[in-house]
């Protein structure tokens, strides 16, 4: 036999191997099946009768724990989803809290929440409506600043008002057009532009001749120490 006869029937040796490890494998996959296939009909026996041979009660009991773990995660996926799709919660009432990781609120007093165990707490305050600009009016019923003009309003539907002007200052006085606090000396208002004038001086009164106090114009009798007037 030539070198050239002893190749080939190496090559040919080696695919007749290969194929027949192939079937090998093959056939090694239908038992792994059907030996799956048996141990699904034991299983089941056991679990409608809870009990199996002592040779494969192992195997069953291993089963179960693997189930029961399963379980366990698709209830905490369920629980998951289930907390971002709950809408968002309802802020507390006055004095009470609400739950740190689920929103849930309770009374004052509770420091637990009894559907998650997450911790209490106080909510948030609602900020403060900022007070109107210059010319703005403000909803008498929420505090929401509106333009000029705006006659109710979007939140509440409650009607609006000009705010109530702030008092001057010592000495300062108050834009007759806006109502804005203008420092003393101020010409123009600097919310709206409007002149300023100040105001107008009080009529000085009579002194009481008693005690030295100011009396107001007409009246006849000192109101502190009751000394005629005049």
């Amino acid at each position: 036999m030539g070198v050239l006869d002893n190749v080939k029937d190496k090559a040919s040796a080696a695919i007749e191997t290969s194929k027949l490890n192939a079937k090998i494998s093959t056939e090694q996959n239908e038992i792994n099946a059907v030996m799956q296939k048996i141990g699904e009909v034991y299983y089941k026996k056991y679990a409608e009768k809870g009990t199996a041979d002592k040779d494969i009660k192992e195997f069953c009991t291993a089963i179960d724990a693997h189930n029961a773990a399963i379980a366990e995660a698709k209830a905490e996926i369920e629980r998951i989803q289930a907390k971002i799709a709950a809408p968002a919660p309802a802020p507390a009432a006055a004095g009470g809290v609400v739950c740190t990781s689920c929103g849930k609120e309770f009374p004052a007093g509770t420091k637990f929440c009894t559907d998650c165990g997450g911790k209490t707490a106080a909510p948030a305050p609602a900020p403060a409506p900022a007070p109107a600009t210059a010319g703005g009016v403000v909803c008498t019923g929420c505090g929401k600043e509106f333009p000029a003009g705006t006659k109710f309003c979007t939140d509440c539907g409650g009607k609006t008002a000009a705010p109530a002007p702030a008092p001057a200052p010592a000495g300062g006085v108050v834009c007759p057009s806006c109502g804005a606090q203008v420092a003393p000396g101020m010409k123009f208002c600097t919310g709206c532009g409007g002149k300023i004038t100040a105001p107008a001086p009080a009529a000085a009164g009579p002194v009481c001749p008693g005690c030295g106090v100011q009396i107001a114009p007409g009246v006849k009798f000192c109101t502190a120490c009751g000394a005629k007037i005049g």
